[in-house]
């Protein structure tokens, strides 16, 4: 049964949220997609890193159910994109200059969520409480996974940190706000290329780790 829509409203008044996000298309979808009893932890807007949709931006909602990625299409369909709380099994934030992204890991598949920085840490707090107990295999030190803590903490920092001899030169904001967001979907393109390199790494070391206890 969808839920009602002052029952929403409500929820967003209790999280400080206001009203401003009704300006969104998304929210006349929303009631249909949620259950009467589904309670709105955590709300954002973003991008949702993924070849055909890394331009298009979707309204992001955490409930006590799960993670909701909804699109509006046209006047009576929408997209949606889901992962259940009993799905997610772990849980990440890293800081931009700009944006923060999201990353979700969640029933075999990644969400990369790219949100205002402010937006990120409601999100991880959100998802976090609802993210299943990390296995114990897991939990273990190995050399993938200390490979991955490093690089992760090496794609968090600004440029400036990795050549502290570099000059910092004051950045003058472009009058045109479109060459900016050019230039940081540039950013982020080239990051995620950085990944799917890093991505390659780890399962190489997996594989080499792997291969040397059976030995």
């Amino acid at each position: 049964m969808p839920i009602d829509r002052g029952v929403i409203d409500q929820q967003l008044q209790d999280l400080g949220e206001g009203p401003r996000w009704w300006e969104q298309r998304e929210m006349r979808d929303l009631p249909a997609v949620l259950q009467a009893d589904e309670r709105i932890l955590a709300i954002s807007r973003g991008k949702v890193a993924r070849v055909r949709w890394f331009r298009r931006s979707w309204l992001i909602v955490v409930t006590g159910r799960r993670l909701l990625c909804l699109r509006s299409a046209s006047r009576a369909s929408w997209r949606q994109l889901e992962a259940g709380a009993g799905q997610i099994e772990r849980v990440a934030l890293r800081i931009g200059p700009f944006r923060g992204r999201v990353l979700v890991t969640a029933g075999g598949q990644k969400y990369r969520l790219l949100v205002p920085r402010k937006d990120g840490h409601k999100l991880v707090s959100a998802l976090s409480s609802l993210a299943a107990p990390v296995r114990e295999l897991q939990s273990r030190i190995t050399p993938t996974l200390m490979f991955r803590r490093v690089i992760d903490h090496m794609l968090a920092l600004p440029a400036v940190a990795l050549d502290p001899g570099a000059a910092i030169e004051p950045v003058t904001a472009p009058a045109d706000g479109s060459v900016m967001d050019e230039r940081v979907q540039s950013l982020e393109q080239e990051v995620e290329e950085l990944r799917k390199q890093v991505d390659f790494l780890e399962q190489l070391l997996r594989r080499t780790h792997a291969a040397r206890i059976t030995e």
